[in-house]
């Protein structure tokens, strides 16, 4: 990886002078680390959501305060809970008295007012409000103590190892996490279609009018191929943001935590999204079809042997160096009985000057077992009641 990181490197540092850098300043004498420590926010990430790959970051492992971004985990379970038929967008929850007396932000619920489940995730994902999230946490788990206790269980599952939550808002200053688990959490998110008319929701409103929601994440309104999150502010967490986007199949996860300005927030994930789209794509080798030709099978009771590279992974390359890639495949001719499912057979690498920027297994898609004594007598019966 290291010559990727050189060549993203020299991206960066032509792309974000114009940002961040005074025009008198030489780019030679800018660093990485200078560009991202001259921007105004003590943590940043950007990842490709499908793989996983950190692009870029900024002490993305600091762990603090979150403010309302805890209410990502609490949309992630309720679409969870919708895709398998748990839940439904039409349930109708009752407000209660708990619920009531969240402060602001809110939609300004009622006790023991009526309000549809679909209008409560409208309310914590287009908004950040508090009585919406506890409302809603307390219709799926009857308890708000309880919803907690699944979203730190949910946190644990993906290898959130930075992130705690203490209430289902944010509000709590033991809520905490990090910009690196805040990006594995929007990479999940993404998954689910269902949410994405309500991240990407610049105004809407609920409860028959009464309660109009602005989505503070103004790249809504602007970004190309924009696909969510949050945006959000605390006098402890500073300004933040999550933003995801996608273009062609390659999905970015922006995180900007603890920012001095909204505005310079929204400039940061905007920019880093930019650079990874103009930096980076998505790269799958093509499989020709004589690379998957069966393989003949020494005394084995089926003659060929079906072979596959199962589902083949994207890696993440410097836009356009694929072409310079030099790919080599390497086939057994044949292969002796007996023979074992998943039993590699062939290689595919694919190197980048020294690199070895991809590589995959072909393997055996069935087992053949070894001819025997009994399985020739039964070819040997076969053949001569042909007569």
């Amino acid at each position: 990886m290291e010559n990727i990181k050189k060549i993203f490197i020299l991206f960066v540092c032509l792309m974000m002078l114009g940002f961040l850098v005074p025009k008198n300043t030489y780019a030679e004498t800018v660093s990485v680390e200078d560009i991202l420590e001259a921007m105004p926010a003590e943590e940043i990430i950007a990842v490709e959501c499908s793989t996983g790959q950190v692009l870029m970051e900024k002490r993305s492992t600091d762990v603090c305060e979150i403010s309302h971004l805890a209410k990502l985990m609490l949309a992630l379970l309720a679409a969870e809970k919708i895709e398998s038929g748990e839940l439904s967008l039409t349930d109708t929850v009752t407000v209660s008295a708990k619920a009531n007396s969240m402060p602001a932000p809110q939609i300004w619920l009622d006790k023991n007012e009526k309000i549809t489940v679909e209008e409560l995730i409208k309310a914590i994902t287009i908004s950040n409000a508090n009585d919406a999230a506890v409302a809603l946490a307390e219709y799926i788990y009857s308890s708000t103590d309880e919803a907690v206790a699944k979203m730190n269980c949910k946190a644990k599952s993906l290898c959130m190892d930075s992130t705690t939550y203490a209430d289902v808002c944010g509000l709590d200053d033991r809520t905490r996490s990090d910009a690196a688990d805040t990006a594995i959490l929007a990479s999940e998110l993404v998954k689910y279609d269902i949410l994405t008319p309500y991240f990407t929701s610049w105004i809407d409103h609920v409860r028959g009018g009464k309660a109009e929601l602005v989505n503070l994440n103004r790249l809504v309104r602007t970004y190309k191929g924009i696909t969510g999150m949050k945006a959000c502010s605390s006098a402890t967490a500073g300004e933040c943001s999550v933003a995801t986007a996608k273009r062609g199949k390659m999905e970015i996860a922006v995180v900007v935590l603890k920012c001095s300005d909204r505005t310079l927030c929204d400039d940061i994930a905007k920019k880093l999204l930019d650079m990874c789209f103009d930096v980076y794509s998505l790269y799958t080798p093509e499989i020709s079809e004589d690379m998957l030709k069966k393989i003949p099978v020494v005394l084995g009771e089926e003659s060929k042997v079906s072979v596959g590279f199962g589902e083949l992974s994207a890696v993440i390359v410097p836009k356009g160096s694929s072409e310079s890639f030099d790919i080599s495949f390497d086939k057994e001719k044949e292969l002796s009985a007996p023979v074992k499912k998943g039993q590699v057979c062939g290689k595919l690498v694919c190197r980048y000057g020294n690199q070895v920027i991809y590589s995959a297994d072909l393997v055996a898609e069935n087992g053949v077992k070894e001819k025997d004594f009994s399985f020739c007598l039964k070819i040997l019966l076969n053949y001569l009641l042909k007569f």
